[in-house]
């Protein structure tokens, strides 16, 4: 019986549904292995390259590419350095000195973690720089900057930082292993690659619940599916008892005086 014509659309309607659901899922899965597995990676060592064969000003940042170590040249924007709180060398807790730098060649700066300071203040620098270091990813989750008037921030959060610039910023920051000249660095303690925050454990993980969505949305039209096939081989009976009792009930008639 169901496999009549007419009720060809209902079991087609089932099976894109369901094609659908489960390729979109297996997509999100693996762009939830994908973004793990770059996260994962550890290329802190390899040799630097150019940063505008990593990304420009427009590109978003390069997930592959995470710590990965990377040369450019630029101009200091000294007026826009900024101090992100609550950064440790070893024991001690302090502050980032970052200050954006215009790249050379593009419109676009990006913020430089010049090194660790004890307190929020250090020499600004001015002029032009060589930059070799590694490229990290604006970090995500986190406090809210609740002063955003003042120099310290509380996150590497790009759209926080874009406040205090007055220039386009990359995806990205740096954190500088060798700056030329090296007055940049002037009385900062340096910062190495590990100190860089870890990669929470949620990452992506917005990718992994959205698989789990899509294959509860594809067993859901299977349930309608199955709910609808039930109830064409088996339509419902119409109650008896109730069709006797309405048979049984006479009208009434108001009496005419």
């Amino acid at each position: 019986m169901l496999l009549r014509p007419r009720y060809w659309p209902g079991h087609l309607a089932m099976i894109l549904s369901l094609a659908v659901a489960v390729g979109l899922g297996l997509w999100q899965l693996d762009a939830w292995h994908s973004r793990r597995a770059d996260a994962a990676r550890d290329i802190s060592n390899y040799k630097p390259i150019p940063l505008s064969s990593v990304m420009t000003g427009d590109s978003p940042f390069p997930g592959r590419s995470l710590g990965r170590p990377v040369t450019f040249s630029g101009s200091w924007i000294g007026s826009s350095t900024l101090y992100v709180q609550n950064r440790y060398d070893h024991d001690q807790r302090g502050y980032w000195v970052v200050t954006p730098v215009l790249v050379d060649g593009s419109k676009s700066a990006i913020p430089v973690v010049r090194g660790w300071s004890k307190t929020h203040s250090s020499p600004t620098p001015t002029g032009t720089v060589q930059i070799t270091g590694w490229l990290q990813a604006s970090e995500g989750s986190g406090p809210i900057d609740q002063h955003p008037d003042d120099d310290v921030i509380p996150m590497m959060r790009i759209a926080s930082i874009v406040e205090h610039v007055d220039a386009d910023l990359y995806s990205g920051y740096v954190v500088a292993r060798d700056l030329t000249p090296k007055t940049g660095a002037a009385g900062l303690r340096s910062v190495s690659a590990a100190s860089v925050p870890s990669v929470s454990g949620f990452t992506a993980l917005r990718n992994f619940l959205y698989a789990i969505e899509w294959w509860v949305f594809g067993g859901f039209a299977v349930f309608v599916w199955f709910r609808w096939c039930q109830d064409t081989l088996h339509p419902p009976e119409p109650d008896e008892e109730s069709d006797a009792d309405s048979e049984d009930e006479e009208p009434q008639t108001e009496a005419v005086t």
